[in-house]
């Protein structure tokens, strides 16, 4: 059994997280659409409907990054910024928040991982996850028994 340092998240930090997820995920959408704004930018002949579309989807990409850093600021959303820590052994994660609640969740409830720069995201739905930052672990060896009991395990 390993048990992480404390994990405090900034809600910037939270705000960055949330956009490597979303890169992550539809990292090939987005290079298809800026592919398309810069074939449509280099044409000879571009239109105002070409000009209205360009900016309608530079507007759109704007309003997702704004909107998840409301979402990453919002006070309803200060359970991700409490501060906490893991005990991870090979059947289950607890958590344990700086408020006093704790959770514990079996690993084969863990239905897929993702591993960012900074985190290692452990996902329960679609949505749903917990995430570890990679600094959260107090040495090399309990980063490699995570990683090798762990991270296998769920994928």
């Amino acid at each position: 059994m390993i048990q992480t340092r404390k994990i405090e998240l900034t809600s910037d930090e939270f705000f960055y997280l949330l956009l490597a997820i979303y890169l992550k995920k539809r990292w090939w959408m987005l290079a298809w659409v800026w592919i398309s704004v810069f074939i449509l930018l280099f044409l000879a002949n571009i239109s105002s409907l070409e000009y209205l579309l360009i900016a309608f989807i530079i507007l759109f990409q704007a309003g997702l990054v704004v909107q998840y850093w409301i979402y990453a600021h919002s006070r309803e959303n200060r359970i991700y910024l409490l501060s906490r820590y893991f005990e991870i052994d090979p059947d289950q994660v607890v958590e344990h928040m700086e408020d006093g609640t704790s959770s514990t969740i079996k690993v084969e409830r863990f239905v897929k991982v993702m591993k960012t720069g900074k985190f290692y995201l452990l996902f329960l739905a679609r949505n749903e996850y917990v995430y570890l930052p990679v600094t959260a672990f107090e040495s090399t060896s309990d980063l490699e028994w995570f990683e090798s009991v762990i991270v296998k395990r769920i994928k």
